[in-house]
């Protein structure tokens, strides 16, 4: 960054702040013949600026300073601490190394993504409605969004353990909601899904494993041609604080056997979300409705068989109250026999 910039003054913001008169305003500044936004601020006599490549992230960053101002006043500028950007470089050398998979894939598109937008902020600084406009994206989906929430809740909680903020500004923001519109799939839902799938082995197993067999997004992802038995499949349950992997079996119904590939590829998250997003577009829904798969096969098979204790085993329940209590849907006998028989 050169030491002169050509800036175009804007009209300053000033607050009185207890005897002092702080000014924080935006300005347009060429820097190496690209326009940037300055964020300039003079608090307790100090000047400072900050370069952003848009409009928003100007706006956002001046709008926390003014806030900061009036909630704590010019003392909290005197020592304001780590800032974003300082937080994610200790996270990533001391807790990022013990993420795996998928989780620390996400956790850095995440932050980095945070970073970007308001990593000049200082940690203390960092208020629920930040993280709200953050989250607040219009290409993001609700179920995007929560992913987002989940993953800054632990990088903030993180930062609050090792005693870098007080309080994790995520616990007061508002969780963002998902609007499952098409939660139960209908039986012509699902046979124009299988058409939809009838060229892609891949996305063809990781359908019908679903629908058909009543798998769990994460059982899915860990299902293997060769964990195809006679008459069920073997699934490999782990958790994290399980030492050994806990077997799951899913009967191998006659839809189920219709309709899988003798082989696919890897169904692991990663490899299927982009598929999955063009398979929802197709479909006419603006984002995958989730769980729809499992939700949908409990349902019908409730509604085929009318027997808890049998659907519970199918969907690896270890009580038939909870299909009793969730899976009890409006759905017609007649339907259900019409969807085994796809």
């Amino acid at each position: 960054m050169p030491k002169r910039a050509n800036i175009v003054p804007t009209v300053p913001t000033a607050l009185a702040t207890q005897g002092n008169t702080s000014t924080v305003s935006i300005q347009r500044a060429m820097v190496r013949g690209v326009e940037k936004f300055c964020v300039w601020s003079k608090i307790s006599g100090k000047r400072k600026r900050a370069f952003f490549d848009e409009a928003a992230g100007a706006v956002a960053y001046r709008d926390q300073i003014l806030r900061q101002l009036q909630a704590k006043g010019t003392e909290s500028f005197a020592e304001s601490g780590k800032t974003v950007s300082e937080g994610w470089r200790e996270f990533q050398m001391l807790r990022l190394p013990k993420l795996r998979g998928s989780n620390a894939r996400l956790v850095c598109w995440w932050i980095g993504h945070y970073v970007e937008a308001q990593g000049r902020m200082p940690l203390a600084a960092v208020s629920p409605r930040d993280i709200d406009a953050f989250l607040a994206r219009k290409e993001w989906s609700g179920t995007t969004r929560q992913q987002g929430f989940v993953y800054l809740r632990l990088f903030f909680n993180w930062l609050v353990r090792y005693e870098h903020l007080d309080r994790s500004p995520v616990q007061r923001a508002e969780r963002p909601q998902a609007v499952p519109v098409h939660h139960l799939l209908t039986v012509p839902q699902v046979k124009r899904l299988i058409g939809l799938t009838s060229n892609c082995d891949r996305m063809r197993a990781w359908l019908v494993l679903g629908v058909f067999g009543g798998m769990r997004i994460s059982e899915v992802g860990r299902a293997l041609p060769e964990h195809i038995e006679a008459v069920e499949i073997f699934v490999p349950q782990t958790k994290s604080t399980d030492p050994e992997p806990r077997p799951r079996f899913v009967p191998i119904l006659p839809a189920l056997k219709r309709h899988l590939p003798k082989k696919w590829d890897c169904l692991d998250e990663d490899h299927i979300k982009r598929a999955r997003t063009a398979l929802a577009l197709e479909m006419g829904w603006e984002e995958w409705p989730q769980n729809c798969l499992r939700h949908t096969a409990a349902s019908m098979h409730y509604a085929a068989w009318q027997d808890a204790g049998k659907t519970a085993y199918y969907l690896g329940h270890s009580s038939p109250k909870m299909v009793r209590e969730r899976y009890a849907r409006a759905v017609r006998k007649k339907e259900a026999l019409a969807f085994w028989a796809l």
